[in-house]
């Protein structure tokens, strides 16, 4: 009987330190911290769409007339020959190694001039001699650089075109139109096209505007040209328009351009 009761008393025992243990903590949960409304998570610069970086056009009020003078533009020195970006950032940083030696500089071009006469415009000018004429057209006179003397494979091509408007056109008329029609030379056959904005100048004696371009062609070719309108007294619009190789865009633009444009003359 007295072992029994031992064994009753060791028992409760048993179950009371049991009873005193403590059940294992679960794992505590993880608590994820709430996304904050409006807030949007950041993503890995990696996983980020790239973002353009061609511009649509020159900067912002650049003046065509700088082109004319002994220093380059800023579309001319921010590129190389091969259309090459020649520094890159906000702060202009040149890509090349300062151990590459210095381009020799390209000896200016030399031209021998002659007289051209466009009977279907009624008008007489000065021009590189030499060149294939084309007036085929009532009111378009070209003249075309033999393939013989042609430069990074684009020939040089100068082109005088007359139209007629209405009475009512005018100065701001004719700006438009400029402004439409080196858009619209963009639209076909270049990767890249920048336009500058409008410059006033006389043409054969009249106002009229000027615009620069330059473009990028699929095959890589760059070029360079220059457009010029004016509005004459019988409601007639006179264009002269130049396009040729960017690398000469100086040479044809301040000896060719401006030579045609100061000796043009109506007959």
């Amino acid at each position: 009987m007295k072992r029994l009761y031992m064994l009753a008393l060791l028992a409760l025992l048993v179950l009371g330190l049991a009873a005193c243990q403590q059940a294992p903590a679960a794992d505590a949960p993880v608590t994820q911290p709430e996304e904050e409304a409006g807030t949007t998570l950041q993503e890995s610069p990696l996983n980020m769409p790239a973002q353009g970086s061609g511009l649509e056009g020159l900067p912002e009020d650049y003046d065509p007339s700088i082109e004319e003078g002994d220093k380059l533009p800023l579309a001319d020195a921010a590129y190389d020959a091969s259309g090459i970006a020649l520094s890159a950032g906000a702060t202009p940083i040149p890509l090349d190694p300062v151990d590459l030696p210095s381009p020799t500089k390209r000896p200016d071009l030399t031209f021998t001039f002659a007289t051209y006469t466009a009977s279907n415009l009624g008008l007489t000018f000065e021009s590189v001699a030499g060149y294939i004429v084309d007036d085929s057209q009532p009111d378009v006179y070209v003249l075309t650089e033999p393939i013989e003397q042609q430069k990074d494979n684009y020939s040089v091509v100068f082109t005088l075109s007359r139209n007629a408007v209405t009475n009512a056109y005018n100065l701001n008329n004719l700006r438009a139109d400029l402004r439409t029609f080196g858009a619209d030379l963009g639209k076909v056959n270049y990767q890249e096209w920048r336009v500058s904005d409008t410059a006033q100048r006389t043409l054969l004696g009249k106002q009229g505007y000027y615009i620069t371009y330059r473009g990028v062609m699929y095959d890589g070719t760059i070029v360079r040209g220059r457009v010029h309108m004016s509005l004459l007294d019988n409601n007639r619009v006179l264009t002269l328009h130049y396009t040729g190789p960017g690398e000469y865009n100086t040479d044809y633009s301040n000896n060719v351009f401006t030579r045609i444009r100061s000796t043009l003359k109506a007959i």
